[in-house]
């Protein structure tokens, strides 16, 4: 993937290597950047910036968790999205915010005064069909109480980092990880729904688990649509016992799974996997 050629940078469309930190910052060295992703969706004539504010709240929010206390609120944000979008060609784009100190201190100091915030986007497909194969992962998901999962505290992903390379390894698209009660938790970036006698099924938020906003999105349209949803435990031992299941979130959209482990469906053609994906698409073409 190719990022873009500009970046927001602290207020200003620059060159995206002016946004680059020092070699000895500790958000590289210690991995406590914050960061988070949203889409940018082309539609024709328009930018459909789906669910911009809550990414970019949640953005603000985590960082401040970290010590990465930003002089921008999310409506300024925003506009740092709209005058990238400006330089974009009209496709769709993974917008990336990420707060990070620049200076060259490598150990556990805040400066504040090098606190930093960079947005800049790739460019990326959009409305899938491919179903992912999926490895039941032998990396289980890092505890909530260790890094709480809601603050996209970017040393947390190296969990994430290894569960996927573990699966691309074994031959699967990426990993389903348990939690530390052996309950499935995730897949490596995506949230997990299966389907049961035409209800949703999906993992409940433990702590563990991402409360990620296409999650809550699919849930709420299901809702709508008169689709039950149930959150619960749901151990490896349950996969056969259901009829589909999919994944979801902010670059994966909704994936259909062909098989997690051993355990195979044909979820692109279960009918109530095709609504879910309607839907999201229905909203995301708007």
């Amino acid at each position: 993937m190719k990022m873009s050629e500009f970046a927001w940078f602290n207020g200003a469309i620059v060159p995206h290597q002016a946004a680059d930190p020092s070699v000895a910052s500790n958000t590289l060295h210690l991995g406590v950047a914050v960061f988070d992703g949203c889409m940018a969706y082309w539609n024709e004539t328009r930018w459909n910036r789906h669910l911009l504010t809550k990414h970019l709240q949640r953005f603000v929010r985590g960082a401040a968790l970290m010590d990465l206390h930003l002089p921008w609120e999310a409506e300024e944000l925003e506009a740092g999205v709209d005058a990238l979008l400006a330089t974009l060609e009209p496709t769709t784009h993974y917008i990336r915010p990420i707060a990070y100190r620049t200076a060259p201190d490598v150990f556990f100091s805040v400066d504040q005064e090098s606190t930093s915030a960079c947005i800049f986007a790739v460019p990326v497909e959009r409305d899938s069909d491919e179903s992912y194969r999926c490895q039941l992962s032998p990396v289980e998901r890092v505890r909530g109480q260790a890094i709480p999962a809601t603050w996209k505290v970017s040393g947390a992903y190296a969990n994430s980092y290894r569960c996927e390379q573990e699966a691309r390894r074994a031959g699967f698209h990426t990993g389903v990880m348990l939690n530390a009660a052996g309950f499935i938790c995730e897949a490596s970036s995506s949230n997990l729904f299966f389907v049961d006698d035409g209800e949703l099924v999906t993992p409940r938020l433990d702590g563990d688990t991402f409360p990620g906003l296409t999650r809550h999105l699919l849930i709420d349209q299901a809702h709508d649509a008169g689709t039950s949803v149930t959150e619960r435990d749901i151990h490896p031992a349950d996969l056969p016992s259901f009829d589909a299941a999919f994944l979801c979130g902010t670059l994966s959209e909704v994936r259909p799974i062909s098989c997690i482990g051993d355990v195979e469906w044909r979820s692109a053609q279960n009918p109530v996997v095709r609504s879910v994906i309607t839907r999201f698409r229905e909203f995301t073409h708007r």
